[in-house]
């Protein structure tokens, strides 16, 4: 049984996780996502999916705007992903052939983002919940499969995407605390070994067997948020309990992307005091931990390229 040992830890931290909601975003019921804005065609693209860590929420203070899209436009300013491709536009090389003449990098690098985060109701819109891997599989993996397809598939390599970056399992894994059931626990790990696997084959399927993928281990903001006697059982699932595919959420992270030939953003442990907005995310010196994190990852990445 996956869930034996640390029973007594367990239960306690799922009774502070329904009082301070998830460690990632949760929301309300179910709606329509609009589709993201189409970058320009034939240029070179970053594609981005996953959770509220990837649509940058609470990496900017809630300023007067009162429109919600407003106020998601400047998280995405200032969370990892629109400064990860700041930095990709000088580390890349777009050229249709790599070339050592290839000074100018890759300035025309487009980005889009699908993730998002909870999105509160709205009149008729009774708003959605925050993504799970469930959720990314039906609302973000079919849109990422048909752009992979259609630029890296293409005759034309100048458009292909040229990254793809995976931030996804925080919320399934933290709402099965609330339920204050260890089976529940059990399930929802099981459940994301399933879905993960499925989201990282599709993406290698669709984009072939060389382009890079950078996912992301998840971080523990709980000792500096004020239930610093946590800290120690929330370690124990994201790195210690364990499953059948490894040791912890971010054990099953790695794990899979080792599989799929994805590299890990290794976040957990690079976050510490005065990096977190709340107890459910990072501010804007956590999220420049983050882009750094996954600066090493494509790093990483480029060296097994060779």
């Amino acid at each position: 049984m996956i869930f034996s040992t640390r029973e007594a830890h367990m239960k306690r931290l799922t009774r502070l996780l329904a009082a301070t909601a998830l460690v990632l975003a949760g929301g309300g019921g179910a709606a329509a996502v609009a589709a993201p804005p189409q970058p320009p065609p034939g240029l070179p693209l970053y594609l981005a999916l996953g959770d509220s860590v990837a649509n940058g929420q609470n990496s900017a203070a809630p300023s007067d705007i009162d429109a919600y899209w407003a106020q998601v436009a400047l998280w995405r300013q200032n969370g990892y992903v629109t400064p990860l491709r700041a930095y990709l536009k000088g580390a890349l090389n777009c050229l249709p052939a790599a070339s050592p003449n290839a000074a100018d990098g890759c300035k025309q690098l487009q980005l889009t983002n699908l993730a998002r985060s909870a999105v509160p109701p709205n009149g008729s819109n009774p708003g959605l919940n925050g993504v799970t891997t469930q959720s990314l599989i039906v609302e973000q993996l079919p849109v990422a499969e048909a752009t992979l397809t259609a630029r890296n598939k293409d005759a034309n390599p100048r458009d292909n995407v040229q990254v793809v970056t995976l931030t996804v399992g925080g919320n399934e894994i933290f709402d099965a605390f609330q339920t204050q059931d260890p089976a529940r626990l059990q399930a929802a790990l099981l459940t994301f070994i399933g879905n993960y696997n499925e989201i990282l084959a599709r993406l290698r399927a669709a984009a072939g067997p060389d382009m890079p993928i950078i996912t992301m281990t998840y971080f523990n903001p709980l000792p500096y948020c004020g239930y610093a006697a946590y800290g120690d059982a929330a370690n124990y699932v994201l790195e210690a309990l364990p499953t059948p595919y490894g040791t912890g959420l971010n054990g099953i992270i790695r794990n899979l992307s080792a599989a799929h030939g994805a590299v890990p953003a290794e976040v957990f442990g690079k976050l510490g005091a005065g990096d977190f907005f709340d107890c459910k995310h990072p501010n804007t010196s956590g999220y420049a931990k983050i882009t750094t994190a996954f600066e090493a990852a494509w790093q990483t990445a480029m060296a097994r390229k060779g």
